[in-house]
């Protein structure tokens, strides 16, 4: 999607942060946008100066962990504008603690943002644009899926998942005419790292660490730079770039056979079923 004018991109996590940036990111390139998060009032202002830009700008309040809001909100978007062009999901939530220190409603919660949110997204819009055969989906996993290092466990693990769930979906949708990028952030300045608690080390490695982090609006440009050229693969910086690098030494063998393979199937299987049920 070299021309991005005129096109209809749906945000999730657009209330603040990497979303906040890539929506008004993508407000300048001429996007019409439809902004989604739990938090509605200052969705509302990121809307505001989205509209400022001069685009149709829409929001929907909601939980994007429940299935059934996720399918209305579908519903309503198909019935007024047809398939969204873009679908860039940008919610999520960190969560630091030991493994075996972390509760399992601390689990459900990470999975439901930072994994479900996704599959939800995906499952609901992805369809319409398979029947058009053209879009593009981001998905933003983390430097974390290359290193999990210790006390982000829990979150770490959703970002490998959504690693290996971008990168099979990269595979499958591409015989529909759909790009799917992966966006691996390092350390980015947004409110994630907000209620980051621990001990006094932990504190204070953080105050470094956000000293030095990426500022939320590299990524958004990364990100509409990534969708405009079809990227597969959107690393933040150097160390995320090592990081895949040493962990995908030879990685166009695994293209080969991962694009074949998925090939394949479709000729043997036949076209997908697309009712979204």
């Amino acid at each position: 999607m070299k021309d991005l004018k005129g096109r209809r991109a749906l945000v999730t996590g657009a209330a603040s942060g990497m979303g906040r940036t890539t929506s008004l990111e993508l407000a300048r390139e001429g996007v019409d946008l439809i902004l989604v998060d739990i938090r509605g009032e200052p969705l509302g202002q990121v809307a505001r100066e989205a509209e400022a830009c001069g685009v149709d700008v829409h929001t929907f309040s909601l939980d994007l962990a429940d299935w059934d809001q996720v399918k209305r909100a579908a519903d309503t978007i198909h019935s007024r504008w047809g398939a969204v062009d873009v679908l860039v999901n940008c919610a999520g939530v960190l969560y630091m603690s030991h493994i075996m220190d972390t509760t399992v409603e601390d689990w459900q919660r990470l999975l439901g943002v930072n994994l479900w949110s996704i599959i939800h997204t995906v499952k609901a819009f992805a369809p319409e644009m398979m029947r058009r055969k053209s879009g593009h989906i981001v998905n933003i996993s983390s430097g974390q899926a290359y290193f999990a290092v210790p006390m982000s466990g829990a979150y770490a693990s959703t970002k490998y998942a959504v690693d290996g769930y971008s990168e099979a979906l990269h595979y499958e949708l591409h015989w529909h005419g759909i790009g799917v990028t992966t966006v691996y952030p390092g350390i980015v300045r947004t409110h994630l790292y907000d209620r980051v608690s621990g001990s006094l080390l932990i504190r204070l490695a953080m105050k470094v660490i956000l000293a030095t982090a990426a500022k939320p609006e590299k990524l958004g440009r990364m990100i509409v730079d990534g969708i405009k050229k079809n990227r597969r693969i959107v690393n933040q910086s150097l160390a995320t770039w090592t990081g895949y690098l040493l962990k995908h030494i030879m990685p166009w063998p695994f293209e080969a056979v991962g694009l074949g393979a998925s090939w394949l199937l479709r000729r043997e299987e036949g076209e997908s079923d697309l009712d979204g049920r």
